[in-house]
């Protein structure tokens, strides 16, 4: 019995040697970084956004091709050639060479001129709701990891605290007051402990890689650093988020689609007009020695083809849009009245748990602590007080990041910043 306790004893000083390392090990090359020097950065480096914008660039060269006119043809053309009798060889051949111009009507160029301008617009508000993304992204894996940074205080906190248990109740087993048992679930405790403790340091490392790549960096030890956890935010007002749905990003936005739409339809409108083709040459007659000059004009008669089928297709397009943009106001009311009341709800609990749960939870942890090493209290009632403190400080820290996530779905939805 006596080497199990030792070997126990012996796996609980390296867990303690492990952990004093690893404390060590977060520290080293950390770099602070603040809510709103990440939220720049990932607007400056992100990679996603750096490769839309070569979207908007590319839509701008679509602009200059629409507005160039089409180029002139030219064209050679042999007559009467290597025939029988008198036309035989080239002695009655012609030799024409002329040159051709096909001139749009219609609006053609300026339509399409027009229609590269709504989609530079389409593209540049969806440009702006990835940017609304990236910051929400960005935002939400900053508090993400400032949660995680202050658990792994709590469960450092939490670890400590068994130590310093362990090490009174050892001295009591050696005075023989203490039951051995006591002693292994203490023990036991700390393994627990620091088994949490080194899922959680795993977690802080994913959450600084994915903020990395979000800000367009890598292999930083990124520590964050914020008072918003500690000084709550004030929530909003339901009139607040709700109000001027029409200038909502994502509802906006589909003005510009709703435009991109109807400059497709005057495209099409202008390919229903048939352009002219306009001739023009000069023709040599080999037998007369002498030349003469040719022109023409040539026009398509819209008799069967007049478009017909890809305007009305445009023109349901266009209704189409009326419908798209009451579903979109339908789900933003939705989302933003989701999370304004989860938003609500976490302020109302943190509230809670901060003025009346956490301060009674610390009494009756020290209450019963200190009768413990009195012998008022069993060693169970300690480890129950104890995990009760633990848990109300982690679910006050869980409701702290459930409500600054909803604030940052609010944020994402109506484009405003309330976080900085």
């Amino acid at each position: 019995m006596r080497l199990k306790y030792a070997f126990l004893l012996l796996f609980c000083s390296s867990i303690i040697i492990t952990a004093q390392q690893g404390e060590d090990s977060i520290k080293v090359n950390e770099t602070e970084i603040t809510l709103q020097h990440a939220v720049d950065t990932a607007l400056s480096k992100n990679p996603n956004l750096k490769a839309f914008a070569y979207e908007v660039s590319s839509l701008e060269k679509i602009k200059i091709q629409a507005g160039l006119i089409p180029n002139p043809g030219v064209g050679f053309e042999a007559e009467d050639f290597l025939g029988g009798k008198e036309l035989s060889g080239i002695k009655g051949s012609q030799f024409t060479l002329s040159g051709s111009q096909l001139f749009e009507f219609g609006g053609k160029r300026s339509s399409r001129v027009n229609l590269s301008d709504k989609a530079i617009n389409s593209a540049q508000g969806n440009y702006e709701l990835i940017k609304l993304d990236v910051i929400a992204q960005v935002k939400s894996t900053f508090f993400g990891l400032y949660k995680i940074h202050h658990q792994i205080a709590l469960q450092e906190k939490f670890f400590q605290i068994n130590e310093e248990i362990l090490k009174t109740i050892s001295e009591r087993v050696k005075a023989g007051r203490t039951s051995p048992a006591e002693e292994s679930k203490v023990k036991v405790a700390l393994i627990n402990s620091r088994i949490e403790l080194e899922r959680l340091k795993r977690d802080y490392s994913s959450a600084q890689t994915k903020l990395n790549s979000l800000i367009g960096t890598t292999g930083k030890n990124l520590s964050p650093s914020t008072d918003l956890f500690e000084n709550l935010y004030t929530p909003l007002k339901k009139e607040q988020i709700l109000e001027d749905l029409e200038n909502i990003p994502s509802v906006k936005n589909l003005s510009n689609e709703t435009n991109f739409r109807k400059a497709q339809l005057e495209v099409e409108k202008s390919q229903a007009v048939p352009d002219l083709t306009a001739n023009l040459g000069v023709r040599y007659l080999n037998e007369l020695k002498t030349n003469s000059f040719i022109a023409g004009l040539s026009i398509p008669i819209p008799f069967f083809n007049r478009n017909q089928g890809n305007i009305q297709s445009a023109e349901v397009r266009v209704k189409q849009m009326d419908d798209i943009i009451r579903a979109q106001k339908l789900s933003v009311i939705s989302l933003l009245n989701t999370s304004f009341n989860n938003l609500l709800s976490a302020y109302n609990n943190a509230t809670q748990l901060k003025k009346n749960i956490l301060p009674e939870s610390e009494k009756a942890y020290n209450i019963t602590r200190d009768g413990y090493l009195q012998g008022r209290f069993a060693f169970i009632d300690l480890l129950d007080a104890q995990r009760t403190l633990f848990e109300t400080q982690t679910q006050y820290l869980l409701e702290l990041s459930d409500y600054y996530n909803s604030l940052i779905e609010i944020e994402n939805v109506t484009g405003k910043s309330f976080l900085k």
